[in-house]
């Protein structure tokens, strides 16, 4: 009989060992895997359910501001480094010009490019000058051919027969592939000659602010481009030089010595 209570109490004690850490064990991992990543479903449209939904908005808005402001912080970044890598060049540009190169400036009409105007890299596309002492550009080319009249009033105007929108247009590609910005656009009279203005700014070295101007004009059957590219404060003396430069482009001329560009 006492075999028997000690064999029995034994048996207890094992089972209790044994049945005790697995329930605990069974417990334990039933109440981290209730607890983990639950996530309740609300009714739609309910009160609880647009509060949930606004909380993803948030996070939404939140994530696309992080994104935005990084995108920004490399593209200064790769600003930074493109000015840096341009500084050797920008420095040769800004070398003055001698009064001989000066003066044998063309234009391609033919006649005597401004007083300033000295001979730039030639392009097969356009004829290009250094202006301002070395510190600005122009550049003179043939856009393509005209296939209509010039018309500088109502809503249909056109140089040439092309729209003024589709030549604001092509500034405002350009402006944007040279981090610039097209501030204003009008017609005028330079001479005897429609001439259609596209006014435009871009950052310069060392963050001046530089002026753009595009000029467009019928002369022969060829639609012609004058832009250039100087600083602020040259601006209005340039824009001055740009017109008689323009002026001097006439019909049956030497107009025809600047090369086209086939679009």
């Amino acid at each position: 009989m006492l075999i028997r209570a000690i064999a029995l109490s034994l048996a207890l004690v094992f089972g209790a060992a044994v049945i005790v850490p697995l329930a605990t064990e069974s417990v334990e991992a039933g109440k981290k895997k209730t607890r983990k990543y639950s996530k309740k479903k609300y009714k739609k449209y309910s009160k609880q359910w647009w509060r949930q939904y606004r909380a993803k908005q948030r996070h939404k808005k939140t994530m696309h501001a992080k994104r935005r402001a990084l995108r920004l912080r490399q593209i200064r970044l790769a600003r930074v480094r493109k000015t840096q890598t341009d500084k050797p060049a920008t420095s040769a540009a800004a070398k003055p010009v001698s009064s001989d190169k000066q003066a044998t400036a063309m234009l391609p009409s033919g006649q005597t490019a401004p007083n300033g105007w000295a001979p730039g890299s030639q392009s097969g596309s356009e004829v290009l000058f250094s202006v301002d002492g070395g510190r600005g550009t122009a550049a003179i080319s043939v856009v393509g051919p005209a296939n209509g009249e010039t018309v500088d009033t109502g809503r249909n105007r056109a140089v040439g027969g092309v729209p003024t929108s589709a030549l604001r247009r092509e500034v405002i590609n350009r402006m944007i592939r040279e981090n610039g910005w097209v501030v204003n656009d009008y017609q005028k009279e330079v001479g005897n000659k429609k001439v259609y203005v596209v006014v435009a700014q871009s950052n310069g070295a060392g963050g001046r602010l530089n002026s753009r101007m595009f000029y467009f004009t019928e002369v022969d059957g060829r639609i012609y481009s004058l832009s250039t590219n100087t600083n602020v404060d040259s601006a209005e003396r340039i824009a001055e030089e740009s017109e008689k430069v323009l002026n001097s482009l006439q019909p049956r001329g030497g107009v025809q010595r600047a090369a086209s560009r086939e679009e």
